[in-house]
């Protein structure tokens, strides 16, 4: 027996030359975020901020901050956090997400302008690194 579940929703894959120029445009509050959160002499009995940076993976645009742990207990010498998720729905428009302490990501505001987005992230410390 078939029956309708529901419309798909089609995802918009971003050519290489609009990532390219998407990335670019964020590497200014990548730069900022460095500045600002990663410590030259850090507490190494703590996992420590030393790297914030941007990927890819399919129509998703990351934040990320990568630690380093030298502490003997550790369980990893470094890990990744993302915490901000661009997703890519179509030219200049995305939805914003942010990581949250559940563990899931939270949809705060769709359909947006890249600018919007850069905006919503250096005005709100919950869209900024840990550090």
């Amino acid at each position: 027996m078939w029956m309708f579940v529901g419309h798909t929703k089609i995802k918009v894959k971003p050519t290489e030359e609009e990532k390219n120029k998407i990335t670019n445009l964020c590497r200014p509050i990548v730069e900022q975020f460095k500045k600002q959160y990663i410590q030259e002499k850090p507490d190494k009995r703590f996992n420590y901020l030393v790297d914030v940076y941007t990927k890819w993976n399919r129509n998703y645009f990351y934040f990320c901050e990568k630690f380093k742990s030298e502490y003997p207990e550790r369980i990893a010498d470094e890990f990744e956090i993302k915490f901000v998720r661009l997703e890519y729905i179509g030219k200049e428009s995305f939805n914003f997400s942010y990581f949250r302490h559940t563990k899931r990501w939270f949809l705060v505001a769709d359909n947006l302008t890249l600018k919007d987005c850069i905006e919503m992230m250096q005005d709100n410390p919950n869209f900024q690194p840990v550090g």
